[in-house]
């Protein structure tokens, strides 16, 4: 990188590490679910028990001995390798190690995405630059321990590994991601229209290696009960709440009443509640793969394919949106553009979300989604600027 950039990206990883060495000491939500996890996993003790929340959350009080609420669902088995390197520590150890390994993770992700920007546009600007580093998201993320700083890293490691054309390393990374996550459905779609069939082929790969290593040591019924679990979860009335920050949360706000999730509608709506998101999705794709046929060879594919893989989590927090520092290293943005995105992306929830909860003011409480819509626009307008060269 050159000076300026990376000046920038070493004060603000200092400052990531200040504020994680604050955190470490704190008992928070987020973390002990990867811990608890993986200790059930380390004890021969994961089943489908852990997809009851109230069950899993008492196993993880008295593992903590803590008062914290959380739940497993709706993660497949393999998300419990995740703390599982630091599953033999105690809960406050293990906490402290996981965040410093995040913020490594997460600092080196942003080195190579400005240096992979910096190979094919030049400079990054110093703007997206910080905006990536220092946003709520990542913040959150420290504070609460939660694991999608180390989830970025790997997005980004694939993405820039299949912009250079090194598939096998891409196809590890997001096999990684598919195994542990469930996450990056929409850069396999992406890269079957480029034909990177190895890519694909590895990815398949190591995600059915990891569900094979993790097998044998849980009860396998928990595959049996997975994809329920998951319908289940996106069907849940609190699914509607302004906290999740996605197409879903936003329709179900403004269509489905609930006495105690949602009184205050602002339309009656219940049938378009959910196919109206789902119906933007596959537009959303269907676009990004007709860009991508006539731009094969465009990194901004594969940042649109992150978007989209984030836009289709059906229940994204605020700490899933770190994800958007992909598109915002990697696609040039014009200047209002990012001005309005970064607005999007650092105005406090607590004066958007948790305030705007009724009638048509919702359409005010979902600031990261709207910045997520506009990334995938602005990276398929890259794409067919790219065509049009």
């Amino acid at each position: 990188m050159t000076r300026g950039p990376l000046l920038a990206w070493a004060l603000a990883t200092l400052v990531l590490a200040a504020f994680s060495i604050y955190s470490a000491g704190s008992v928070t939500h987020g973390f002990p679910a990867y811990y608890t996890a993986a200790r059930l996993l380390l004890d021969g003790a994961l089943g489908p028990s852990a997809y009851d929340d109230a069950w899993f959350g008492a196993y993880l009080q008295q593992l903590t001995g803590s008062n914290i609420r959380e739940i497993f669902t709706p993660n497949p088995p393999t998300m419990a390798l995740m703390a599982l390197p630091v599953a033999a520590l105690g809960a406050q150890p293990a906490r402290a190690v996981w965040l410093f390994a995040s913020v490594a993770c997460f600092a080196a992700a942003v080195f190579a995405l400005a240096r992979e920007r910096e190979r094919r546009d030049g400079a990054v600007p110093v703007a997206s630059l910080l905006l990536t580093l220092l946003a709520p998201a990542v913040f959150t993320n420290l504070r609460i321990g939660q694991g999608y700083l180390i989830v970025f890293a790997l997005f980004a490691a694939a993405v820039i590994a299949c912009a250079r054309r090194h598939d096998g390393r891409g196809g590890v990374a997001l096999g990684l991601l598919l195994g542990l996550k469930t996450s990056g459905t929409a850069l396999v779609v992406v890269l079957a229209v480029q034909r990177r069939w190895r890519a694909i082929a590895v990815a398949m790969s190591v995600a059915a290696a990891l569900a094979l290593i993790v097998t044998p040591f849980i009860d396998a019924t928990m595959w049996w009960r997975y994809p329920d679990v998951v319908r289940s979860f996106v069907q849940r009335p609190s699914g509607s709440v302004t906290a999740y920050q996605t197409t879903l949360s936003l329709f179900r706000r403004l269509c489905v009443a609930d006495p105690v999730w949602n009184p205050s509608p602002a339309a009656s709506c219940a049938p378009v509640a959910f196919a109206i998101p789902y119906a933007l999705l596959a537009v959303a794709l269907l676009v990004t793969v007709v860009a991508v046929r006539r731009s094969p060879r465009a990194t901004a594919g594969l940042a649109a394919a992150a978007v989209l893989s984030l836009l289709a989590l059906p229940a994204s927090a605020e700490v899933h949106f770190v994800l958007l520092g992909i598109p915002l290293l990697l696609i040039p943005l014009r200047p209002w553009e990012l001005a309005l995105i970064g607005a999007l992306l650092i105005v406090p929830l607590e004066i958007t979300a948790e305030r705007f909860t009724s009638g048509w003011w919702v359409l005010l409480a979902y600031p990261r989604l709207y910045a997520a819509w506009l990334l995938w626009a602005a990276s398929v307008r890259e794409l067919s600027s790219v065509a049009r060269r």
